[in-house]
């Protein structure tokens, strides 16, 4: 596996990709780390300006500590990138880029990392272990990603399943409805408490409130995932970790290159592209990374959304 980390200078000065890669590499046996392909990406056209370039521990742990090697008119375009703060343009350039490098180093796998999380101890062998058993399980199924990382932010009562919840509410109301008054025609020795008055009630105030309190309580906490292996073609956010099988990487990396100039991100691109070919996206649960960058790369005004984003199942699960 090939494990690509791109990392920049953020603004605010605060740097999480030590914590990154050393959270990537600490618990790995001897024969794990020698399947894996370390590649930390410095995403600067002058690579000195990012505090870790010349930090001893760098080389110690990478297999290859990735830099640009653009002249001419595309070094210009990624000067024009950064000067211009043209992070969405740039950050596409760099992921086709990164998927590139690893894609050539011949892996099997491609796990595209971003620089401000933290990795479950065991991140490798259940990463491998769930590969092995997707392999098994759908052969023949192309599919995009094994996602790392999910906010649950995003899995809640979504307004687009709303028909979907008012059917199953008004079924579960025609059930207690249909059980109630049964009752009172088919056993006569319940009709006194099952007078019409408590069948109104029953309907009409103490399901309605049972109902609002099981979506108030919220999807999550009502309807969990399990651990293992899920379908996640929906609501998924957000690019915090993929791994990419190999077979499918030369498309992904043609897609960034034509949405270069467009206006958003890699995981709605991903979302985009396995929508438009029905292709499948999966997560394993319990998350295996965590994000833990509160202050974002792409500078002031994006720190918000980057505290928000985190994972609550992540932290209910020992290590």
């Amino acid at each position: 596996m090939c494990v690509g980390v791109a990392t920049i200078a953020r603004p605010s000065g605060h740097q999480y990709v030590r914590g990154t890669i050393g959270s990537l590499t600490e618990g790995l046996s001897t024969e794990d780390r020698r399947e894996i392909y370390l590649m930390p990406f410095i995403a600067h056209t002058k690579p000195s300006e990012h505090p870790i370039y010349k930090e001893p521990w760098l080389p110690t742990l990478s297999d290859r500590i990735l830099q640009y090697d653009a002249s001419g008119e595309e070094l210009v375009k990624l000067q024009h990138f950064e000067e211009g703060h043209l992070w969405r343009n740039k950050s596409m350039y760099d992921y086709g880029y990164l998927l590139q490098k690893c894609h050539d180093t011949g892996a099997a796998w491609i796990a595209m990392i971003e620089d401000d999380v933290l990795a479950r101890d065991g991140w490798y062998t259940r990463s491998r272990q769930a590969l092995r058993d997707l392999t098994k399980t759908s052969p023949n199924d192309p599919w995009v990603y094994l996602r790392m990382f999910y906010t649950e932010g995003l899995l809640g009562w979504n307004s687009e399943e709303w028909f979907r919840y008012f059917g199953w509410s008004f079924m579960t109301f025609l059930l207690l409805f249909g059980i109630l008054v049964g009752a009172q025609v088919k056993c006569p020795r319940l009709q006194r408490q099952v007078s019409n008055l408590n069948v109104g009630v029953a309907c009409a105030v103490v399901l309605p409130s049972f109902v609002i309190l099981y979506f108030m309580a919220g999807k999550v906490t009502m309807q969990p995932f399990s651990k293992g292996i899920h379908r996640m073609d929906r609501f998924g956010c957000c690019s915090q970790g993929f791994i990419f099988p190999r077979a499918i990487v030369p498309q992904l990396i043609e897609r960034t290159k034509k949405a270069m100039n467009e206006d958003y991100y890699i995981d709605m691109l991903l979302e985009r592209w396995a929508d438009a070919e029905a292709l499948k996206r999966y997560v394993l649960i319990p998350s295996l990374l965590q994000h833990v960058g509160d202050k974002s790369s792409k500078g002031w005004g994006y720190d918000a959304n980057a505290v928000t984003t985190w994972n609550f199942g992540f932290e209910d699960h020992p290590p």
